[in-house]
């Protein structure tokens, strides 16, 4: 067990691509600020871009969706900022230049074929991030619980310390 204790959140990167996985995901950060203190940076990166950077130039209804990014908790403060560039990639570095201790963002739940066409954006920052990354994922109503693990050998042989 390590001796060094963890380093204070004080800046949260919460990327979001405006669907229900990153609203779901924004409740998390959203409470993990204010229970910690933290700033909140939310991201937004493009996927019609061409050019790679901050943008300033972003049309009316991306920049209505981000400033609609609003914490309902009054003590948690917002930075906004648009980036161009390939997800991963941007969620990573904005992480690492923005001093963020950690990051949180949502999952869509893609599994095979398309995860392995496309790539997995929280997959790629989990990866590669420099700071812990919380993942939330997105469950269907109703889902049912999960089974109970099965044990590869006979009961018989579990005895009690």
């Amino acid at each position: 067990m390590s001796t060094t204790a963890a380093k204070p959140i004080r800046r949260i990167l919460f990327p979001t691509d405006f669907s229900p996985a990153a609203n779901a995901a924004f409740e998390y950060a959203e409470r993990l600020a204010a229970s910690t203190g933290a700033g909140l940076l939310v991201l937004h990166v493009p996927q019609d871009s061409a050019t790679v950077g901050p943008l300033n130039n972003v049309d009316s209804k991306k920049r209505r969706q981000l400033q609609a990014v609003q914490s309902q908790l009054s003590e948690v403060d917002i930075e906004r900022i648009f980036y161009a560039g390939s997800p991963g990639e941007v969620i990573c570095w904005i992480a690492q230049e923005h001093r963020c201790d950690q990051i949180v963002l949502g999952t869509h739940g893609r599994t095979g074929l398309i995860n392995l066409l496309m790539g997995s954006v929280a997959e790629y920052v989990v990866r590669h991030a420099r700071c812990p990354v919380l993942t939330v994922p997105t469950r269907p109503r109703g889902e049912a619980p999960l089974k109970d693990p099965a044990i590869d050998f006979p009961p018989s042989l579990i005895q009690p310390l």
